[in-house]
């Protein structure tokens, strides 16, 4: 009998949830604020504006999605180096997904402002990121 198929999350679960690495972490650290959350704390909450990318330092985040009858679905838990954030933040809309630390978390918060002149070409060459 033939395996059963992976899939896509199993699959390209790298792809979906990169994890950076410390010198990238570093290199990014200028534009946001460390944050501390305890566990069980909402570090993004469904219809509420988040604060923007969030990388994890330490500690572990669950981010969870209700189905339609209501239930949590487990989508990620993230570690350090995850990063998480929705492209809705860039434009201040309500995120679409629940996240509450495990235990004690560290994270890195970069506000959507900041996360704008991050991703500016200027930016990135002032940085020395961008392939010459």
């Amino acid at each position: 009998m033939p395996a059963a198929p992976q899939s896509i999350l199993e699959t390209r679960r790298h792809q979906m949830f990169p994890v950076l690495e410390s010198a990238e972490i570093e290199r990014v650290r200028r534009f946001g604020k460390v944050r501390f959350y305890r566990a069980g704390e909402a570090l993004v909450q469904v219809g509420n504006v988040g604060a923007g990318l969030t990388i994890i330092l330490t500690g572990q985040v669950d981010v969870t999605q209700h189905d339609k009858s209501g239930r949590r679905r487990q989508i990620v838990t993230h570690g350090p180096g995850s990063f998480m954030g929705e492209l809705a933040q860039l434009a201040g809309r309500p995120a679409l997904v629940d996240a509450h630390a495990q235990a004690e978390v560290e994270a890195l918060i970069i506000p959507p402002e900041e996360l704008r002149a991050l991703l500016s070409p200027k930016q990135s060459l002032a940085s020395g990121s961008c392939a010459r």
